[in-house]
């Protein structure tokens, strides 16, 4: 069966506004949206250190909500081999706090090279991931790399896949968001995807008044789930205005 969640970027914009910090969020998805898992986008936790990572997994124990991912930014695309160490380095750092929090996912980025470089940090990308992935298994953390449209290193399935394939580690799989890949069939291209794929992130980016998704087919998207047996988190991140 099939399991919900809820992503804290839904809720980026009422914690920078400041009508919600992210304490009000986990209560939200505890008591209000009684969904079974959170995914947290690293940057949001106020507290970024052994502490602050302990009290946050304390938190979700004591509101019955599973840690499905740990979420933080990064780019293996940048020009400059400094750069791309510093990148590794960073995500090091977060593969302790997804440990520490018992998050089995962390999620990362390829990366977003410079405009005609795509092809030729290609094989840097792949070692970098190929690195990190390295350090995730150590601390028995899965790597989920997340397809990204608008000027990435993926953003279509083909890419995706080939980057699973090159890197060629259990340690990295795919973190399945409706919403990105750029295609003529991006459905064939999710089921194609999804065998490597233990998380699937549901976008939402434009509700009609029936509360029904403008953008995306979810009665497509949810039987090619039942169709392939998938039985893990669907975590909603909305996206709209």
């Amino acid at each position: 069966m099939m399991k919900l969640g809820c992503c804290s970027w839904s809720y980026h914009r009422a914690m920078e506004a400041g009508r919600m910090d992210f304490d009000d969020w986990l209560r939200v998805c505890a008591e209000e949206l009684r969904v079974g898992g959170v995914d947290i986008i690293a940057e949001q936790m106020p507290q970024r250190t052994k502490r602050g990572w302990l009290d946050v997994k304390k938190r979700c124990t004591d509101s019955r909500l599973s840690i499905v991912s740990l979420s933080p930014s990064n780019d293996f695309g940048k020009p400059s081999e400094a750069a791309r160490r510093r990148e590794m380095e960073k995500l090091r750092r977060w593969i302790e706090a997804a440990f520490v929090m018992g998050a089995p996912c962390l999620r990362i980025f390829a990366g977003w090279p410079p405009e005609g470089q795509r092809e030729a940090l290609w094989s840097a990308m792949v070692a970098c991931v190929r690195q990190t992935a390295r350090t995730a298994a150590q601390a028995g953390v899965t790597l989920v790399v997340e397809p990204h449209d608008r000027g990435g290193f993926l953003a279509d399935s083909r890419r995706t896949l080939q980057l699973i394939r090159e890197v060629d580690s259990p340690w990295v799989r795919i973190n399945l968001d409706t919403g990105n890949y750029v295609e003529p069939d991006p459905y064939a291209g999710m089921e194609a995807s999804l065998p490597f794929a233990p998380h699937v992130v549901a976008k939402i980016r434009r509700l009609g008044p029936d509360g029904e998704e403008r953008e995306l087919d979810y009665g497509k998207i949810f039987a090619m789930l039942r169709r392939q047996a998938y039985h893990g988190f669907v975590t909603v991140e909305y996206e709209g205005q």
